[in-house]
């Protein structure tokens, strides 16, 4: 006996170009698909139930305490009065740092400005102390000076008087009178004298 199997069943060509002509890709951006949440999918159940996955949601903001799926479309509005509250917390937030790096700064200048001041006045005071001692000194050296020149002019006139009178007595046969000697001591020669 021979083994009748089942015809496949074939359908017209024009049919298949009717599905065919069915099946495009172009419309995809016209049809708008149904938006899944799998927090509500009864399948997902089971996986959502457990306790480090519901904490996650809790902690994500998507779930409340109670575990209840909160809907973030119908609650826009309270999340952007809460958006707002947060962006004014920060503007709040940022301006009081600001202003606390400004007082800081006005504190470290006022303190750098205290130093530089003191650090002034004790240069001041010290070019002062120096040029006092600077002129004790001038005037201990002009004073010294003063009389070690007068005393040396002195001893160098006593010195010539003695060499002349020296002189004088040795040679007492030169002629020289007694005026003459005076002269000589007083810087005079006898031919300045006119004699």
């Amino acid at each position: 006996m021979a083994f009748q199997g089942r015809k496949l069943h074939r359908e017209p060509k024009d049919v298949l170009r009717k599905k065919e002509k069915g099946w495009e890709m172009g419309n995809l951006n016209t049809v708008k698909l149904k938006e899944y949440n799998s927090l509500y999918d009864p399948n997902m159940r089971h996986f959502f139930e457990n306790k480090k996955v519901q904490t996650l949601l809790y902690s994500t903001g998507q779930i409340d305490r109670h575990g209840r799926v909160i809907d973030l479309d119908k609650n826009k509005s309270k999340l952007h009065v809460l958006e707002r509250e947060f962006q004014k917390a920060e503007t709040i937030e940022e301006r009081r740092q600001k202003d606390e790096l400004e007082m800081r700064y006005r504190v470290q200048r006022k303190r750098f400005n205290e130093l530089e001041r003191v650090r002034n006045d004790e240069i001041l005071h010290k070019l002062k102390h120096d040029r006092e001692l600077s002129k004790e000194i001038i005037n201990t050296m002009r004073s010294s000076a003063s009389n070690s020149v007068a005393n040396s002019k002195t001893n160098s006139l006593t010195r010539f008087g003695d060499r002349m009178l020296e002189n004088s007595m040795g040679s007492s046969a030169g002629g020289m009178t007694p005026y003459d000697r005076e002269g000589m001591m007083m810087g005079n020669s006898v031919d300045d004298a006119g004699y």
